[in-house]
């Protein structure tokens, strides 16, 4: 199998498609961007670029030499809203995810020629450059050095286009949002800079050390010098990203200018907990508490040792042995949360990160347990290091949650991704990364024995991962969509040699799942120590049981392909046993739909629905009647995710899920028979209402599909939504496998999956579709191009649509054209 990798660093500049000057950022910023030379100054001092859609990498300003030295600050965002914040449309102060955490930044000017920043920033569709002061400076040009390879989606190797645009522009949406959040091999280098003299370490969100998760009232020393404004550091932090206290001390040097940014007052200590010092929507952070430290000078260039000692009611600083303040811990306490914290004060691990335009070097670090045991030693001065704090550049091409946010391996969202990839991008090869990814990383002997990560880091060490459990590894029901990626990936290869390889790591994984979450009393998917993102948290419930339902019966497939008829015995007992419990207990007939879970029966959810579906639970009469109850999740523009969810204007409406939901109305006409006009009204909504609002308001969309939305349209939880998601993108695939028409059926006679051409012709026409056209990318190179015609002219005598699907460049694969009655 081969692939056509492009490297990031040949890639063209992402240049503006407009610009505007103005007083302040402008929107409208209509004037098409031509490189050309662009006057800031005090009367007109703020540029406003606008990329037009998605892109990311390493911002760069190229310009005149000014008559004397400037400062202009840089701001970075998805929505256009961003750049009437302080912050931009950040920080981004969850992870820190090989980019810059932080969305505006400024830069020093005094000469000519090009400026680049030294971090990535992941993804933004607008950007503004500010002048500080009253020297005029020439921009001869402005963009990003890409990190990730963007190309429009018409220029795709998959396509697809009908007679109505917009559905075509709803395809595109989750064409981008792949092609943003797929990285290729050591593309985003790591964000610490290792030489003789330690870690050269800019500002960023702190990077933690694997191995503190378990320590606890310790004392950390090391040693510090400072670059630029200041030096940071964390203790009893988090194994999630490190959340926890947050001390920052500032020289007395002045720092870079930052319109309307509070500073942080010079030669300093700064206390704060949480995420970082100011807070972002849902990151908390407590308010920072400011100690002066009038008994010394902290300069710049000059090394200094810190000492950080953990007690019961807080945490004793000194600088060369000398105390400069103790921070009473009692301040911090209501901001204790164990979701990202280690839930303690007092016990956690450390890291290192100097906060917004401040750089520092960090060496020979110590940490001594409360009984003076030396129980860590490090100076620092090798790379070996930058895999141990999670910020080694990505030794696999993967795909992370989102562009700008979730930079991490959610494994669970990647299930519509990998689909995504197949009819787009066509890069199977990141959709084998990624499972190569996670079973390098599935758990050896031990409490979390077969189970593959949730929410890796991609600059952690895979030899660290016991480390990460219990966090990285909770999201129960995700371990199940790995197996739906396994096995979407077989249907669309018949890579058996790929999937004979891993084998017994699969086997292994669906072994831990049944002997760790199958509950044998109730027969369905429940267990204390589970968490189930599909029901909301709830146990006994339909959508997660039912998810694992659709993963065996699909690896029942490949097992029968890899001759492994235990395998397959097995799992079809399991299978019809889990799929007998659903129907006997989670189906309400007074409801007319699965109940949520055996809690909460008299409450149905969109996924109970999907996933019954999906899985071939559900009987035709249910398939209807769960059809027809739709409308007790419909809220405005969308479903909710289950009907007991607020109607507030609060409550987000999830891509993610209806994306699963979009794909099972299509199957209940295609594969249950239920009417198309039963399920077009769902489909027409989403096809035309829901996913439209991500392409149709300009100061949101940036041409990728979205996290969430609320249900007047707007981004879902405000400026922290993630607007370039790819598991917002689940038409993508659905238009190409069902309205278009191209997608794969099991063979059981060759025990493979074959390529069939079979639009969904009620559906569409009733979707008031005329035509539709478009090409699927094969893994073994080639594509099938396919086209329909459903018009009066392209009709012949008996009323049969034209149509055509041809394999090009492939002579190994062929494809069977179904014909439906319309």
């Amino acid at each position: 199998m081969s692939f056509a990798v492009s490297s990031v660093q040949s890639l063209e500049a992402f240049l503006p498609e407009s610009f505007a000057v103005g007083q302040s950022p402008l929107m409208q910023a209509d004037n098409a961007y031509h490189a050309n030379d662009i006057v800031l100054n005090s009367s007109f001092p703020v540029l406003t670029l606008d990329y037009g859609t998605e892109v990311g990498g390493f911002p760069f300003v190229e310009v005149e030499s000014p008559s004397s030295a400037v400062q202009i600050q840089l701001k970075y965002s998805e929505p256009y809203s961003g750049l009437e914040l302080p912050q931009g449309d950040g920080p981004w102060l969850f992870t820190n995810g090989l980019m810059n955490s932080f969305r505006h930044e400024t830069f020093n000017i005094s000469h000519s020629g090009t400026t680049e920043s030294y971090f990535i920033q992941g993804g933004l569709r607008w950007q503004s450059i500010t002048l500080i002061g009253d020297t005029p400076l020439t921009i001869r040009k402005a963009g990003l050095r890409p990190s990730v390879n963007i190309t429009d989606p018409e220029s795709l190797p998959g396509s697809f286009s009908t007679s109505k645009d917009m559905y075509q522009q709803v395809w595109n949406l989750g064409g981008r949002a792949v092609q943003a959040a797929c990285v290729e091999k050591y593309s985003q280098p790591s964000t610490w800079d290792i030489s003789d003299q330690g870690a050269f370490i800019r500002g960023q969100f702190p990077a933690v050390s694997a191995l503190g998760n378990g320590f606890g009232n310790y004392t950390l020393e090391f040693r510090t010098k400072i670059s630029t404004g200041g030096t940071g550091w964390r203790v009893a932090g988090g194994a999630n990203g490190g959340y926890g206290p947050y001390f920052v001390l500032t020289s007395n040097q002045e720092e870079l200018i930052s319109p309307n940014i509070t500073s942080l007052p010079r030669n300093s200590l700064v206390a704060g907990y949480g995420f970082t010092l100011i807070n972002q929507t849902i990151l908390n952070s407590a308010v920072p508490r400011m100690y002066d430290i009038p008994a010394m000078t902290i300069e710049n260039d000059k090394w200094y040792r810190i000492k950080t000692s953990i007690n019961a009611t807080g945490y004793a600083i000194s600088v060369d042995d000398q105390l400069i303040a103790f921070v009473e811990n009692q301040y911090f306490r209501s901001y204790i949360d164990s979701t990202w914290g280690s839930g303690s004060l007092t016990d956690g691990n450390f890291g290192f990160g100097p906060y917004l335009s401040q750089a520092a070097y960090v060496r020979d670090v110590q940490v001594t347990a409360a009984n003076g045991t030396l129980i860590y030693d490090n100076p620092l001065t090798s790379t070996d290091i930058l895999q141990e704090y999670a910020i080694a550049s990505n030794e696999y091409a993967m795909c992370l949650d989102g562009a700008k946010r979730d930079r991490t391996v959610w494994i669970g969202d990647f299930a519509h991704t990998a689909r995504i990839i197949a009819v787009s991008s066509g890069r199977y090869d990141f959709i084998k990364s990624m499972i190569e990814f996670e079973f390098d990383w599935q758990y050896p002997p031990g409490p979390a024995h077969g189970l593959v990560p949730i929410q890796a880091y991609m600059g952690a060490g895979q030899k660290y991962r016991e480390v990460y459990y219990p966090s990285e590894f909770g999201e129960t029901d995700y371990q199940f969509f790995f197996l739906l990626v396994l096995t979407d990936y077989f249907a669309l290869t018949n890579d058996r040699d790929f999937l004979s390889e891993n084998w017994n790591g699969i086997k292994l994984l669906v072994t831990t799942l049944v002997d760790r979450y199958y509950d044998q009393t109730s027969g369905l998917m429940a267990s204390p120590d589970s968490s189930w993102f599909t029901a909301q948290g709830s146990q006994n419930a339909t959508a997660p049981t039912a998810l694992f339902v659709v993963a065996l019966n699909q690896l029942i497939d490949v097992a029968i392909s890899l001759d492994d008829p235990s395998s397959v015995s097995s799992w079809k007992d399991l299978s019809q046993n889990i799929s007998a419990a659903i129907n006997d207990k989670l189906w309400n007939q007074s409801l007319g739909a699965y109940s949520l879970s055996l809690n909460q029966p008299n409450d149905t959810a969109i996924l109970a629905t999907a996933f019954t579906i999906r899985a071939g639970i559900a009987s035709p009469d249910h398939v209807a009647s769960s059809v027809a109850r739709l409308s007790d999740t419909f809220l405005s523009i969308g479903y909710k995710d289950n009907s007991a969810a607020s109607n507030a204007a609060s409550t987000q409406l999830s891509p993610n899920t209806q994306g699963f939901l979009l794909e099972s109305l299509f199957l209940a006409h295609t594969e249950y028979g239920v009417s198309a006009s039963e399920v077009l009204p769902a489909i027409r909504n989403l096809s035309e209402v829901f996913w439209p609002k991500m392409i149709t308001q300009k100061e949101y969309s940036t041409g990728a599909s979205w996290e969430y939305l609320y249900q007047d349209g707007s981004p879902g939880i405000g400026i922290f939504t993630s607007l370039s998601h790819p598991w917002g993108g689940a038409p993508t695939y659905i238009f190409s496998n069902y309205i278009l028409g191209v997608r794969t059926e099991w063979n059981a006679q060759k025990k493979e999956y074959e390529w069939i051409f079979d639009p969904a012709w009620e559906i569409a026409e009733g979707l008031g579709l005329e035509w539709a056209k478009g090409k699927v990318p094969l893994s073994s190179g080639g594509y099938i191009q396919a086209e329909w015609n459903l018009s009066a002219q392209a009709r012949n005598a008996t009323s049969k649509p034209r149509m055509n699907a041809t394999v090009v460049g492939n002579k190994a694969i062929s494809i069977t054209v179904k014909e439906r009655k319309i």
